[in-house]
């Protein structure tokens, strides 16, 4: 007969994590609403919050398609919401700016019911994702930004950034024929007759109404293989935080391409990751 095995006792090694899915945060006048789910760890204490932004060149959005891999960062003990924005096929820019702010604000006005920590905040993307992460956290700090959109009166701000190979400036790259129509709708016509959206569209723009200590860290990391969005645009961005000099880390992942399962399924990605917001959301 086989011997019955004990297991000592100890504590959890993880939060337990629940799926609040479809969570809807915004409607518009026609008919359209935006959503989110959120990975919930059972906790009676507030919890960071990050938002995760997926990626998908703007007009491909799967708010789904990370759920695995993020579940493992909420055992850690954050709140993750992976929101919706309106793609450039419904609405141009800023339109995907606002949304991701709409969401923040949500989030910021039911902090009480999903057990969020509303003075941590970090912003997580990929992509098209990491772009529009990117531009929450350089403007987090202008107001107008918070006059758009539902849940005015509380603010868009974050406290990190991690920028996952995010397209920073469109006038410098993206002007092929290929991209040439997704572009067009981003910036709601032709490149040549949009140039302040364009630098709308930059967060480099907005730094020049910052001092260092308003421009929340960032990370970011890009594969030196990337084919779609080139690695100077990482460099971009690290550049001008670095010559303001405000708190920025880039990682250049040496044989990697564009495709966010390869940083999603490395633990070794991963575990910077969640030192940085450890760092910057729990001070530890």
């Amino acid at each position: 007969m086989p011997e019955i095995k004990h297991l000592a006792h100890q504590t959890e090694d993880g939060y337990f994590v629940q799926l609040i899915p479809d969570v809807q945060f915004a409607r518009f006048a026609n008919g359209q609403s935006l959503k989110m789910n959120i990975l919930r760890p059972v906790s009676h204490l507030p919890l960071p919050l990050i938002v995760w932004v997926v990626g998908g060149a703007w007009v491909d959005i799967d708010p789904y398609k990370h759920i695995p891999a993020l579940s493992k960062l909420a055992r850690q003990g954050y709140v993750i919401a992976c929101v919706e924005y309106r793609t450039v096929n419904k609405a141009p820019f800023p339109a995907q700016l606002e949304d991701i702010k709409t969401a923040i604000r949500f989030l910021r006005a039911h902090a009480l019911d999903y057990h969020i920590d509303p003075e941590h905040i970090g912003i997580w993307g990929h992509s098209a994702g990491a772009h529009l992460s990117a531009l929450a956290g350089v403007t987090g700090e202008q107001s107008e930004w918070d006059q758009q959109g539902q849940w005015q009166g509380y603010s868009s701000s974050v406290k990190a950034v991690v920028d996952f190979a995010g397209p920073i400036d469109i006038q410098a790259d993206f002007q092929s024929e290929y991209e040439l129509p997704v572009i067009s709708l981003l910036m709601g016509g032709p490149l040549r007759h949009k140039i302040d959206t364009a630098d709308q569209s930059n967060p480099i723009h907005h730094l020049a109404s910052h001092i260092p200590a308003q421009v929340p860290p960032f990370l970011i990391m890009h594969g030196d293989q990337d084919q779609v969005v080139p690695l100077r645009q990482s460099q971009f961005l690290y550049d001008a935080l670095a010559a303001m000099s405000a708190e920025v880390d880039l990682y250049i992942l040496e044989g990697v391409g564009h495709s966010s399962t390869t940083f999603m399924t490395r633990n070794d990605v991963l575990e910077i990751v969640s030192e940085f917001f450890a760092l910057h959301l729990k001070g530890s």
